[in-house]
């Protein structure tokens, strides 16, 4: 059957399979000029071979939609007559089809060689298909293709020997390369490219910023303008800046400069445990150190930027820029670790991220805020990232004993420096009572003084609120994790903005979520009981760059009736964290004492038997007999998230906006429906699912949304989503 038509890649836009492929090639100069040379230098192979393999991977991967059932798909899509043809897409996938054009003899490839490139191009779609119908295949080779050849060589501009199908043989069943066999290396990095490429093009952006701006240059700049001078932990990371890192420094010692600083003019991925933490590094990179070249990248990073615009034309570039993120082409990319660390369950294309970070720096900021079964997996990942040539720093105020331990069992290779400020900024007391109890006295601090009050749980936040309203408290703020998008944003902003204002005075009530790396400074911390690692990230947030000298604490702990615990804190991490603070009671806690009471916390010793540690070391035996290809990237992404939560909308909210919604089931089309969505996912908030039994009179499917849910509770904008019963629903509290 003769083909007298166009051979199609894509249906939006339209595009052919030679135009196509012309972008793959365009962008693998682009990160071969780039980032070449170390995305080279750790596999075993000559420079000028790796490179003429991807050029083949790049110009024959589609060639297999020339394919009659293919085509008929896309000319269904943009209303062209159909090809006569009794074949069907359904049947096979152009994917399975590609290897059979490649000239063998003519790049002369060795078996090695032959199976690195068919599994790339016969696995870059990741259907969870193995194995094909051969019989189907001699059919559609002997009536689709070969009376074609001359057609297909002459319009796709590939040079077509033979057709034969002897590379089944070596990409089939056992012949899959996975984690042991000695081409693992090459065949990671050399498919992830491919997805990289295949999908940069899609989505018509570049693979890689060609930038030669340094972000280090641009924080030396900043540091000069601003009079600073380098300190020790900043010096420590210009030195290093090619050998993995764990960095202990105090608040205060500058670890996002020292970071940013280490990172030099590589492609970074800079990671935190929070999004409000996110967009505050992202904003402080951009915004005052000056560096253009960074992308932001979490589930909710759209609706940020969009907060941030005034012109229309702004958000249209800010959507450019968020392709961009998403495409991983940004120098510096600014993310929460479950957009980067997936790769670590070997998802079906995990490759594509992980091929990047092995040309790529990785910090990891704050890794003691994340849940010891999270950090098993960013310790994973770390190896990972280590044996492909990626590189790492750890950037923390405190770091458990175990991790450290972990990474060297591991025998990976870094360098670990502890850079303690010799300075006093918390005098804490321990308070056997209740927090409700000390509501008057903190409503007369608040009168001339900045009052920060961090508790475990959203209800006792509410709690307090409440009451210090009814105390007659006027500049009383509450911030947690339980308000509509817009809402947060502009409470994180408000924090932000009093925390700075020297002559304010008012209270602030928060929960965890203030705790990583938020550039807020109070004069008083009033605060529940938590495990050490926590609460010393509290202390963070008071005194935060000046030094206490008064005789009256700064810091008040209380530990009657502390919400959260079991639920939020692991009860035996709590308890032994109390043991040890109470020898510290009514004195001045040096940031020396605070690293060395995390260390004893969660040393080995302390932690055996306890479930905290048992769940580190369930976690990390799982981690390493990963099945390959066995999950999706949605049900990786959900396991970092340490999701198990539900999408409601209050009810009163839901019927103000019910138009919204039958407008949105209206739409037909695409960008239309795109933006609506858009606005409705902005009135969602997150709880666990466990409330669903616990509120079940008050919960109904919202009927325009699958999977999410209308509650019939109060909302407002001063205290958020009430789940109001008698039960305190702790289990709706984790922040992280």
């Amino acid at each position: 059957m003769k083909m007298n038509y166009k051979f199609y890649a894509k249906s939006e836009p339209i595009e052919t399979i030679k135009e196509h492929t012309d972008k793959l090639l365009e962008n693998l100069d682009v990160l071969k000029n780039t980032y070449g040379k170390k995305i080279i230098k750790i596999i075993n192979m000559p420079e000028e071979r790796f490179w003429q393999l991807m050029e083949i991977i790049c110009k024959y991967h589609d060639s297999g939609k020339v394919f009659s059932g293919f085509q008929n798909e896309i000319r269904k899509r943009i209303h062209k007559q159909l090809i006569q043809t009794r074949f069907n897409n359904n049947e096979i996938k152009h994917e399975q089809i590609s290897p059979m054009f490649i000239p063998n003899k003519k790049y002369n490839m060795t078996e090695d060689e032959r199976k690195l490139v068919y599994q790339a191009i016969f696995y870059h779609h990741e259907r969870n298909v193995e194995h094909i119908d051969r019989g189907l295949l001699k059919e559609i080779i002997e009536e689709d293709i070969k009376p074609n050849l001359d057609k297909i060589g002459k319009e796709l501009q590939i040079e077509v020997l033979e057709i034969k199908t002897f590379y089944l043989g070596l990409v089939e069943g056992k012949a899959r390369i996975t984690e042991g066999d000695v081409l693992y290396k090459e065949y990671c990095l050399i498919k992830g490219l491919l997805h990289r490429l295949d999908h940069c093009s899609s989505a018509g952006v570049a693979v890689e910023n060609e930038t030669t701006d340094g972000i280090a240059s641009f924080v030396e700049s900043f540091m000069k303008n601003k009079d600073f001078k380098l300190n020790e932990l900043q010096k420590f990371s210009l030195e290093n800046q090619d050998e993995n890192l764990i960095v202990i420094g105090s608040t205060g010692m500058g670890k996002t400069e020292s970071s940013l600083l280490w990172s030099k003019n590589d492609k970074t991925f800079f990671t935190l445990p929070l999004r409000i933490s996110i967009n505050a590094i992202y904003d402080r990179i951009l915004e005052q150190i000056g560096y253009k070249h960074i992308g932001l990248l979490h589930s909710t990073a759209l609706d940020y930027l969009e907060e941030k615009v005034e012109k229309i034309e702004d958000f249209e570039y800010e959507i450019k820029k968020m392709e961009q993120s998403r495409n991983l082409y940004q120098k510096i990319t600014t993310c929460t670790i479950d957009q980067i660390f997936p790769f670590v369950f070997k998802y079906r294309g995990y490759e594509k991220m992980y091929a990047t970070l092995s040309y790529s720096k990785i910090i990891i900021d704050e890794i003691q805020a994340y849940s010891p079964e999270i950090v098993a997996i960013i310790l994973k990942g770390l190896q990972m990232i280590n044996d492909l040539g990626g590189k790492f720093m750890i950037m923390t105020a405190t770091l458990p004993r175990i991790y450290k331990e972990k990474l060297e069992e591991m025998k990976i290779k870094f360098k670990y420096e502890e850079f303690i400020k010799d300075t006093q900024r918390h005098k804490i007391q321990i308070l056997d009572k209740k927090i409700n109890e000390d509501i008057e006295e903190i409503h007369n601090k608040s009168k001339d003084k900045k009052v920060l009050i961090i508790v475990n749980t959203i209800n006792k936040a509410t709690e307090l609120y409440k009451k210090l309203k009814n105390e007659g408290a006027n500049n009383v703020n509450l911030l947690h994790s339980r308000f509509e998008l817009e809402d947060r944003n502009n409470k994180e902003k408000q924090i932000k903005q009093f925390s700075n204002q020297e002559h304010n005075s008012g209270i602030w009530i928060t929960t965890q979520i203030v705790e990583a790396s938020l550039d807020i400074d109070f004069d008083l911390l009033y605060t529940e009981m938590s495990t050490l690692d926590s609460l010393f990230q509290r202390l963070g947030r008071c005194y935060r760059s000046r030094e206490y000298f008064e005789e009256e604490p700064n810091v008040k702990i209380y530990t009657n009736e502390v919400s959260g615990i079991k639920y939020v804190y692991d009860k035996e991490i709590y308890q032994k964290s109390l043991e040890l603070l109470e020898k510290h009671n009514n004195q001045i806690l040096q940031e020396k004492t605070k690293i060395e009471l995390v260390d004893k916390l969660y040393s080995k010793e302390i932690l055996e038997g306890t479930q905290f540690y048992d769940n580190f070391k369930s976690a990390c035996r799982i981690l390493d007999n990963i099945i390959d290809y066995n999950t999706s990237k949605k049900e990786t992404q959900n396991l970092l998230r340490n999701i198990d939560n539900i999408d409601v909308i209050p009810k009163c909210v839901y019927d103000d906006n019910l138009n919204l919604f039958k407008q949105y089931e209206e739409s037909q089309n695409r960008e239309e429906k795109f933006s609506l969505r858009r606005q409705i996912n902005k009135l969602f908030i997150s709880i666990n699912k466990s409330n669903l039994w616990k509120l079940n009179d008050l919960i109904t499917k919202c009927p325009y949304i699958e999977g999410t849910y209308i509650i019939d509770t109060k909302y407002d904008s001063e205290i958020g989503l009430l789940l109001e019963k008698d039960e305190e629903y702790e289990m709706d509290t984790r922040e992280f």
